[in-house]
């Protein structure tokens, strides 16, 4: 395991809405750091500081809590709260973890290969965009990378054929379609005389993951 990154957090001595707002107006994000079986702790980060982080160590990085100058505390960034119209953070939850013992978290699916597709006439229709897995915290990637450049035909890909990085468990069925790849067919349009691609499936075996 890489050497985690130091996350400074210090404790909030009011916690309500009106000393929030202070805390946003002067850098600082409200967050709170939970630990199982103990009650969380309400402390404040800096945001830049926090969003430095989150992009040199990843979405599902670990790190070193620093709180009353003690170090020996590791989390990581379980859930940040946005504002849904400028998106900025309102709330950090932040949680404490231990190495030896599993996590449950929730992983994006990224595609790559996707112009590889389109030269073989060829889409990608993603029927799901994250999958819920568990693993030990130091093995949790930010995210689960399909490579769909070597498909050559229509087919369904489930979840059983995706390779994920060791020590790490899907907690849905394997059996679950992650991604459809159809054809792309051209259908003339006779108003204008252009043309519009239009996405058809071309044998039954691509079939939605509903199906």
């Amino acid at each position: 395991m890489s050497e985690l990154g130091i996350l400074n957090i210090e404790r909030r001595k009011t916690v309500n809405t009106r000393a929030s707002r202070k805390l946003r107006k002067n850098g600082y994000i409200p967050a709170s750091v939970s630990c199982r079986g103990k009650e969380s702790i309400s402390v404040a980060v800096k945001a830049d500081e926090l969003r430095k982080s989150l992009n040199s160590h990843g979405r599902n990085a670990l790190f070193r809590f620093s709180l009353d100058n003690d170090n020996s505390t590791i989390g990581m960034v379980k859930e940040i709260q946005l504002s849904p119209v400028k998106g900025e953070m309102l709330h950090v939850d932040l949680q404490q973890v231990s190495l030896n013992e599993e996590i449950k978290a929730d992983l994006s699916i990224r595609f790559k290969g996707l112009e590889a597709l389109e030269f073989k006439k060829l889409m990608a229709l993603p029927q799901m965009d994250e999958v819920r897995v568990k693993g030990l915290p130091q093995d949790i990637p930010d995210e689960i990378v399909i490579d769909v450049s070597n498909i050559e035909g229509v087919e369904n890909i489930a979840l059983a054929d995706v390779d994920l990085p060791k020590g790490i468990v899907p907690e849905i069925s394997l059996d679950q379609c992650v991604v459809s790849i159809v054809e792309i067919k051209r259908q003339e349009v006779s108003d204008d005389e252009t043309e519009e691609e239009t996405v058809a499936v071309a044998t039954e075996e691509a079939v939605t993951a509903e199906e």
